[in-house]
C-alpha cells in the first residue's frame, strides 16, 4: 500500500488553514493511498529545483502542497501546504535531500542559514568557534557539505544559537555539543543512541566539560544503523524516514486511523515526534526501575506519557491489565489525563491516571477502611492542643510538625524507645536525649488528638495503604508504575509505589527534576527498595524556552545544590536550549501601586499583539491575584480566568506558582516578586537553620518552576524591597 509521511512544518502550515482546504488535503492523503499513480493527483515538478522529486500538488484553485515523491519506491512526503505562490516560494528556497553521511532526510534554506551568520564576523581574526573540529567530523554528524562555510564562519555561542534555528535539529544540536568540548565520538552516541543518548555517565566517558559519553565504536556505528564511512543510498525515501534522527521531524502513516488521530487531535508536536533519545527511551526494556532525570522543559513528563503508551501496548494483552501513571498532585494528574487522551488510542483506557494520594485513599475504602483526612488547619490545632495538654512549651508547632514528618513518619517510629535512638538525619536542630522525651509526650498527645477528632494526615494515608498491600497482598491489575514529577515524593510514597507493582522488568519507570521540588525531601530511592542502578538517564535539551529563559532562570537557583533523586549530585553542564529570544524583562517599581500600573499598560498591550489566553499572569498567593491584579485587569476592561475556579474560561489566565507547574504559555507575566512574598515567611523555622535553609530552596525552586513556565516572553515584576533571588544582572 502506498505510504504518505508527513513533516512537522506541514502540520504546522495545514493548521493555519480553513476547514475547506483542510478537506481537500486529506482527500489528496486519500487519492495517493488509493493509487499513487493515479492522473487525478496531479503532479507537477518544479522548474529549476536542484531535487527533481520535488512537486506540487493542485488542492484547490488557490492552495497548493509542496510533495517530496521520488522515482524508487512508493512513498509521498508532504512537506508543505500554503497559498499558491507562497508554496511555490517556500519550495524553491529550500533543499530536500538524504544526508549522504548519516542517512537522514533533511530539510533547509542555504539562504537562511547564510543570513543567520552574524555579518560582524566576517573577515575578523577571531578564531572559529569550531576550529579545531574537522571537516569530515561536521559531516559525519549531519551537517550539510553546502553549509560548511557558514559554520566555520561562527565566532561565538551566539552566533551558533542564532544559526541553529535554520538547520536540521541534529545538526544544530551537534555543533552545540562540540562546542561544549564533547568529542565527535561522544556526540555521534548523544545523537542517536550510542553508548547512552541521553547523557548517563559511563565509566569510560571522556573527561572535559559537557556530560561526557563514553564511545564505544560498535555502539557509535549502531547510531546510523552501521552506516557510518558507508556509501548511503540518497534515492531511498522509504530507509531515510525510519532514520531515528528523520522521525523528529517526519511521520509515515500506516492506516486511516493514526491519520485522523493526527490531524483531529490539537496541533502539539510532542504527541508524534521524538528526539532519538527520547524514543529510546520510550520503548527499551529495563530488568527492573528506570530513572530519567532533566531540567525544566526537557520532555520528561512526554516520554513518561509515550512510556505509558508503550507499556500498555505491550503489557496489558488483558482488557483487565493496566498501566498506574500517577503524580504527586491532582493537577497535574488531570492535565497527564487530558493528553494522554489526545496521544492513545484504544489503549488508553488500560492506563489509569491518578495522583498517589487518591490511589491510597480509593484502596483502603475499597478494603474497608473508614477516615477522614484532616485539614492543614486542623492539624495545626492538634499540635496546639497537644502543646498545651502535654506543659511542653519549649517546641513550637512548626518544629514539632517538621520533626514528625522527617523523622518519625520517614522512618516509621511507633514508640518512643524507637524515637530516642534514630538518627535524625537532615535536622538542624540537635536534640539531647531530655528534649527527644519531652518531644515524643508532645507527639502522643497529637496523635491522641487526631484520634478524638476522628482524623488522621496523608503520611498515614499512605503507610497504612502500604501496610495492607503488604499484610493482604490483593492482586492488583497493574503491569507497570509511570511516576512523574518524582522529585516531590516522600519515602513513605516511595515505599507504596514499590508495593503496588511487583519486582521484574519494568516494572517503575520515573522521571523528575530535583529543581522543581516543591513538597518532597531529598531521598535516595534505594533506602526504600527502589533500585535504578545501572538504569538512570539524563535528558539535556530544553524544547520548551528560549535558552535566554532557561539562563534567567537557572540563575535563580545559584548555590542551591541539585540531586540526582537518589543520594547523589546532579551534574547540570549541558542543560541548554537551542531555541533563541528575547531577554527576560525584570523591573521594580518602588510602590505597589506603580507596579500594577506598568503590569496593566503592558498586558494590554500584549493583549493587542496575541490572544489573552496565551498571556499568565502568576503570583506567590491566591490573595494577591485576587485582591490586586483581578481588579486591576477588570478595570482596563480585561477579561480574566482564575485557573483555580475555572480552568477552562477565557481571558488571561491567573494563577498561583504552584498552580502553573506543569502548564506552560507563551508569555509568562510574575507579578508581586518581592522580599514580603518571595520567600513567602512560614512560622516555626527559627531556631533551625537547616529547616529554614530547606525553605528557602523550595521558595528559590517554585521561582524558578514559575518561570520555566514561560516559552517565548518572560516579564518579571515587584515592589519594594527586591526579593533576594533575583539576578543581580
Amino acid at each position: 500500500m502506498p505510504k504518505v509521511a508527513l513533516s512537522d512544518v506541514f502540520l504546522e502550515s495545514l493548521n493555519r488553514l480553513s476547514d475547506v482546504p483542510q478537506k481537500k488535503v486529506r482527500e489528496f492523503i486519500k487519492k495517493f493511498e488509493a493509487d499513487s499513480t493515479s492522473n487525478a493527483i496531479n503532479y507537477e515538478r518544479l522548474q529549476g529545483h536542484r531535487n527533481h522529486h520535488v512537486r506540487t500538488v493542485r488542492i484547490d484553485q488557490k492552495y497548493r502542497a509542496v510533495v517530496l515523491h521520488p522515482d524508487k519506491g512508493d512513498v509521498c512526503v508532504m512537506m508543505w501546504v500554503d497559498n499558491h505562490d507562497e508554496a511555490m516560494d517556500w519550495a524553491k528556497r529550500r533543499a530536500f535531500e538524504v544526508n549522504p553521511r548519516t542517512g537522514a532526510l533533511q530539510v533547509y534554506c542555504v539562504e537562511e542559514v547564510s543570513q543567520a551568520v552574524p555579518a560582524e564576523t566576517e573577515g575578523t581574526d577571531q578564531p572559529g568557534l569550531l576550529e579545531s573540529v574537522r571537516d569530515d567530523d561536521l559531516l559525519s554528524l549531519g551537517i550539510p557539505e553546502i553549509l560548511l562555510p557558514a559554520v566555520r564562519a561562527i565566532r561565538a555561542s551566539e552566533g551558533l544559537l542564532a544559526l541553529g534555528q535554520h538547520l536540521p535539529s541534529e545538526a544544530a544540536e551537534a555543533l552545540f555539543w562540540l562546542a561544549e568540548g564533547d568529542s565527535p565520538e561522544a556526540v555521534r552516541g548523544y545523537l542517536g543512541g550510542g553508548v547512552d543518548p541521553t547523557g548517563e555517565k559511563s565509566q569510560s566517558a571522556p573527561q572535559g566539560t559537557g556530560f561526557r559519553l563514553a564511545a564505544r565504536s560498535g555502539l557509535v556505528q549502531q547510531r546510523l544503523g552501521g552506516r557510518v564511512g558507508k556509501n548511503v543510498d540518497t534515492t531511498d525515501l522509504g530507509a531515510a524516514l525510519k532514520h531515528p534522527d528523520s522521525r523528529r521531524r517526519f511521520v509515515t502513516i500506516h492506516s486511516d486511523e493514526e491519520l485522523n488521530s493526527i490531524l483531529d487531535a490539537p496541533l502539539e508536536k510532542w504527541r508524534v515526534f521524538l528526539h532519538p533519545s527520547q524514543d529510546k527511551l520510550v520503548a527499551k526494556s529495563f530488568n527492573g526501575p528506570a530513572r530519567v532525570t532533566g531540567g525544566a522543559g526537557t520532555g520528561k513528563t512526554v516520554v513518561a506519557m509515550h512510556r505509558a503508551r508503550h507499556l500498555a501496548r505491550t503489557l496489558c494483552p488483558s482488557p483487565q491489565d493496566k498501566i498506574l501513571f500517577t503524580t504527586y498532585t491532582a493537577t497535574l494528574a488531570q492535565n497527564v489525563g487530558q493528553s494522554l487522551a489526545h496521544l492513545c488510542g484504544p489503549e488508553k483506557d488500560r492506563i489509569e491516571v491518578v495522583h498517589l494520594h487518591a490511589w491510597a485513599s480509593r484502596f483502603l475504602r475499597d478494603q474497608g477502611r473508614k477516615f477522614v483526612v484532616a485539614s492543614p488547619s486542623e492539624l495545626e490545632t492538634c499540635w496546639e492542643e497537644a502543646i498545651h495538654r502535654s506543659g511542653e512549651r519549649e517546641f513550637d508547632p512548626g518544629f514539632l510538625g517538621q520533626e514528625w514528618d522527617q523523622v518519625v513518619q520517614v522512618n516509621e517510629i511507633q514508640n518512643a524507645a524507637e524515637y530516642l535512638k534514630v538518627p535524625r538525619i537532615g535536622r538542624g536542630r540537635t536534640l539531647t536525649r531530655l528534649q527527644r522525651q519531652k518531644v515524643w509526650k508532645v507527639i502522643e498527645h497529637y496523635m491522641e488528638a487526631l484520634l478524638r477528632r476522628g482524623k488522621t494526615e496523608w503520611g498515614t494515608v499512605i503507610r497504612d495503604a502500604r501496610s495492607l498491600l503488604e499484610l493482604k497482598k490483593p492482586s492488583l491489575p497493574y503491569k507497570a508504575v509511570v511516576v512523574d514529577e518524582a522529585q516531590d515524593f516522600h519515602a513513605g510514597e516511595w515505599r507504596l509505589l514499590r508495593a503496588i507493582v511487583p519486582t521484574g522488568p519494568n516494572d517503575l519507570f520515573l522521571v523528575g527534576d530535583a529543581h522543581q521540588r516543591l513538597y518532597g525531601h531529598k531521598t535516595a530511592l534505594r533506602s526504600c527498595g527502589v533500585n535504578i542502578q545501572g538504569r538512570s538517564s539524563l535528558l539535556r535539551i530544553n524544547y520548551r524556552t528560549t535558552e535566554e529563559i532557561r539562563a534567567w532562570a537557572m540563575a535563580l537557583l545559584k548555590g542551591v545544590e541539585i540531586d540526582d533523586l537518589d543520594g547523589g549530585r546532579e551534574d547540570e553542564n549541558g542543560y541548554k536550549s537551542l531555541l533563541t529570544g528575547v531577554r527576560p524583562d525584570a523591573l521594580h517599581f518602588g510602590t505597589r501601586p506603580e507596579e500594577l500600573e506598568y503590569v496593566g499598560a503592558r498586558i494590554k498591550e500584549l493583549v493587542g499583539q496575541r490572544p489573552a489566553e496565551h498571556i499568565c499572569l502568576v503570583a506567590r498567593t491566591n490573595k494577591l491575584l485576587r485582591d490586586d491584579y483581578r481588579p486591576m485587569l477588570t478595570g482596563l476592561g480585561i477579561d480574566s480566568t482564575l485557573l483555580d475556579e475555572t480552568p477552562e474560561g477565557g481571558g488571561v489566565r491567573l494563577a498561583t506558582m504552584h498552580r502553573v507547574k506543569g502548564l506552560e504559555f507563551p508569555v509568562m507575566v510574575l507579578a508581586g516578586v518581592n522580599a514580603k512574598f518571595m520567600p513567602l515567611p512560614v512560622p516555626g523555622l527559627e531556631g533551625d537553620p537547616v529547616a529554614e535553609a530547606d525553605h528557602v530552596d523550595r521558595e528559590r525552586s517554585l521561582l524558578f518552576v514559575a518561570a520555566t513556565r514561560a516559552r517565548d516572553l518572560l516579564i518579571v515584576t515587584g515592589w519594594g524591597t527586591p526579593s533576594p533571588f533575583l539576578p543581580t544582572s
